[in-house]
């Protein structure tokens, strides 16, 4: 599928911010494969500068994929501009005490080369199949130089692999990119400077369309590292995964096929399986399967936060973990947005991706957590709700586009019953009703706002509250709101909506 990607972060003030593991070498065609995988994803991309004197300085970090044998995929300073070869994605599984560089060209990590002899002894190459040791690195973060691109940040990457910690990346003489300084000396500092993706053919305003129908199915799925869902290993997998999204495609209500499916607790690799699984249950109908990190941040800039490796026997990288979307592939543009978060914690994020034919735009989001987790007294949720509220407004007052949205928001309706304790608090979705209309609504913006519940099962293994939304402008009506008969391997049961979107 012929695809045209714009990627941006949405500033909100604008709009209203181990073990040493064995890494094996992969082929050429997992390359592809991992690539193609990681392509799906709306995380910031990084270029890397080397700030080393002398030949070096002001050169960029590119992953050689046409070197051979022990050399392929070498990290070298001796670009003079930017292209895939030079864009990295930053992971951690260590909640953004640790940074992991991932090639955007061959979907793999930096890894260096501690046991090769001379000259590749710390070599580093964009190989590593997962988040072990040797691909983390502990970060060092500086002032960066004046005048420096906005959002850049000087770092130094020191390892911690068990048995060759404490070695700086440094850029030799030859610009290859070597773990083997031993103290923070000349040539061991970076510029990492943020880079989109370049090129969309988005068109404002959105297109006059006639009425019509959506369907739209939201699901938690639970599949990083709960130990309450069921996932083999406590994780899924794509093919486990996969069932489970089949089984429950079809609206119980009224047996048919979502339009538009919001994914929260999602790991990215997974984005390009589920498509061609949807691709293939409902022949004729091309899918475009969107996906957008979570992040951490610890003094530096934001990194994506891994989902789990898994799960066995394989053990395998599935990505970072975050929110996604799919809409029919007619799709040309996606865009992450960034909550904000309780610092230190979890910094959230929502998509949105647009549906040109009629004229939608379709965004998921996943707030955070309540009690005993990020947000105990619900402020930041409060706020995450206002932002969300006013992004939509956004795309409707500005481009025309009827925004419809939802996800797992980690909050239960503003009335009768709620509070934080319950896992409230009600009020903070006081902003969003008061603008738009909720699925259990059906076509009346002034009916109780409760709805079935979606979460959290009792002893009898019944959902105890309503945390899960669909919203919609109030122009337009629900006329089927349902929930899936069991929450199969997750904590969440799904839900369904099918809105009547009147003539732009």
């Amino acid at each position: 599928m012929r695809r045209f990607i714009f990627m941006f972060v949405v500033l909100f003030d604008l709009i209203a911010g181990m073990t040493l593991l064995p890494v094996s070498t992969a082929s050429a065609t997992d390359v592809s494969g991992d690539a193609a995988a990681v392509a799906k994803s709306a995380g910031q991309r990084w270029a890397l500068k080397s700030l080393a004197s002398g030949t070096y300085n002001g050169k960029f970090v590119s992953v050689r994929l046409n070197a051979t044998d022990k050399y392929e995929w070498m990290m070298q300073a001796t670009s003079t501009s930017v292209a895939s070869w030079e864009r990295f994605t930053l992971h951690t599984n260590h909640a953004g005490t640790t940074i992991s560089l991932r090639s955007e060209v061959t979907g793999f990590f930096a890894t260096p080369e501690f046991t090769d002899a001379e000259p590749r002894t710390g070599m580093l190459r964009a190989r590593g199949g997962n988040l072990a040791d040797w691909q983390q690195f502990e970060p060092v973060y500086f002032d960066p130089p004046s005048g420096s691109p906005s959002g850049s940040y000087e770092v130094a990457f020191k390892t911690i692999a068990d048995g060759y910690a404490g070695r700086y990346v440094t850029v030799s003489d030859d610009g290859i990119l070597r773990a083997t300084a031993l103290s923070p000396i000349a040539g061991t500092r970076f510029l990492l400077i943020p880079e989109g993706a370049a090129g969309s053919d988005f068109q404002y305003p959105a297109a006059s369309v006639g009425a019509t129908s959506l369907n739209v199915m939201t699901w938690n799925v639970c599949a990083n590292n709960n130990d309450g869902c069921g996932w083999s290993d406590e994780r899924a997998g794509y093919a486990e995964l996969n069932q489970q999204i089949r089984s429950r495609l079809k609206d119980p209500a009224g047996g048919k096929y979502p339009d538009v499916i919001f994914f929260q607790e999602f790991c990215e690799k997974h984005a390009k399986k589920v498509e061609e699984m949807l691709e293939d249950e409902m022949p004729g109908r091309g899918w475009d399967v969107r996906f957008a990190p979570i992040n951490t941040r610890v003094g530096g800039p934001l990194i994506q936060k891994q989902c789990a490796m898994g799960p066995k026997p394989d053990n395998l990288d599935r990505g970072a973990f975050g929110v996604a979307i799919a809409v029919p592939d007619e799709n040309t543009f996606y865009q992450r947005f960034d909550f904000t978060s309780p610092p230190g914690k979890e910094q959230r994020s929502g998509l949105c991706a647009a549906i040109p034919s009629r004229a939608v735009m379709a965004c998921t989001a996943h707030l955070s957590a309540g009690k005993g987790y990020d947000d105990e007294t619900g402020e930041w949720r409060t706020d995450q709700a206002v932002q969300l509220n006013d992004l939509a407004h956004y795309w409707e007052t500005t481009y025309g586009y009827r925004t419809v949205f939802g996800g797992d928001l980690n909050v239960v309706p503003p009335y009768p019953y709620a509070s934080v304790d319950e896992g409230g608090p009600s009020s903070a979705l006081l902003s969003v009703y008061g603008r738009y209309l909720e699925c259990s609504q059906l076509a009346n913006p002034d009916s109780t706002r409760t709805g079935k519940p979606t979460a959290n099962a009792n002893a009898q293994g019944e959902p105890t509250r309503k945390i899960d939304y669909i919203f919609a402008p109030k122009s337009a009506e629900f006329t089927r709101c349902s929930v899936s008969a069991t929450s199969g391997l997750s904590d969440h049961w799904t839900l369904y909506g099918t809105v009547a979107l009147p003539a732009t």
